[in-house]
């Protein structure tokens, strides 16, 4: 048996809070900043049905909350997605940030199809509904393309 080499198609995004258009938004936060809209890229073109997945977080959060972070303003695949939350938004990480060591709560890959992404937003609250009220955070995201041999699996 021969095994052909396919080469995956990768597309990675690092977004700061800095860079982002931030607002209360609706979750009517407590405290601090929730919603934050990047609009300072190239359009990312999607064109084969993809995997968006978190691959690095980190924040200058001193807390012992453990944060929500959701995506907004791009498609995914609704059918191959569950949130208990009782929001349309899917959430793609749930992480402690306490200042000694980092605890990855989930990893979440989320299924995307074809489409032209030309902003990015992400809610980030913590348990009690609080916004990030000063803090920053930082996220490296990976968009990789689905092989049409694990689509069919």
């Amino acid at each position: 048996m021969s095994y052909l080499y396919q080469k995956k198609s990768y597309k990675k995004i690092i977004l700061n809070t800095n860079d982002a258009i931030a607002s209360v938004g609706k979750a009517n936060s407590a405290t601090g900043n929730s919603e934050f809209v990047f609009y300072n890229f190239n359009t990312i073109t999607i064109k084969e049905p993809s995997y968006l997945k978190v691959i690095g977080a980190s924040a200058d959060i001193s807390t012992n909350s453990v944060w929500s972070i959701k995506l907004d303003n791009v498609s995914y695949n609704e059918t191959s997605y569950y949130n208990s939350d009782a929001d349309g938004s899917p959430t793609i990480l749930t992480r402690c940030f306490n200042g000694k060591s980092s605890l990855m709560l989930d990893n979440i890959a989320l299924e995307l199809p074809p489409q032209d992404m030309s902003d990015i937003k992400l809610i980030i609250l913590d348990e009690a509904g609080n916004g990030l009220n000063g803090a920053k955070m930082m996220f490296e995201l990976c968009i990789e393309e689905i092989m049409e041999d694990k689509m069919s699996t």
